[in-house]
């Protein structure tokens, strides 16, 4: 509550000195001239406190949030290298059967081309050159 004659606002807690302190339960604050400014900038930094405080929760929840984000990012990852692990397995068990061993399909589709078998495309060189024969 602003006072704007401050003598009166002097007179008035002389006369009754449980003036401020009975406003002050009712959450009220007398102010005067000059009294004013500086609860003003008192308010200004609490509200700013306040601020921050929310801003600060804010932000301790955002950081929980991106780290289960991130554990989640993690583990897709781990999840995504077994399984090029997985196929990279496959790949060489499957490239061994084509070009490695006696028997293997490359020589074979190579001999029954020897044997007269005409086919219009051909296999490359480089996976013809890769087929050993023991």
């Amino acid at each position: 509550m602003f006072m704007p004659v401050e003598p009166a606002f002097a007179l008035a807690v002389q006369n009754d000195q449980s003036i401020f302190n009975d406003a002050f339960e009712m959450n009220i604050v007398i102010v005067s001239p000059s009294t004013l400014l500086a609860t003003l900038r008192t308010i200004s930094s609490i509200w700013r406190q306040e601020k921050q405080n929310r801003n600060a929760v804010e932000i301790a929840k955002q950081s929980g949030d991106m780290l289960d984000k991130f554990t989640a990012f993690v583990e897709d990852l781990l999840t995504v290298g077994k399984g090029l692990i997985s196929i990279k397995d496959n790949y060489d068990k499957a490239m061994n059967k084509l070009t490695d061993g006696r028997g293997n399909l490359i020589s074979r589709a190579e001999k029954i081309k020897e044997l007269g078998a005409k086919a219009n495309k051909q296999l490359p060189p480089s996976i013809i050159n890769r087929a050993d024969e023991d």
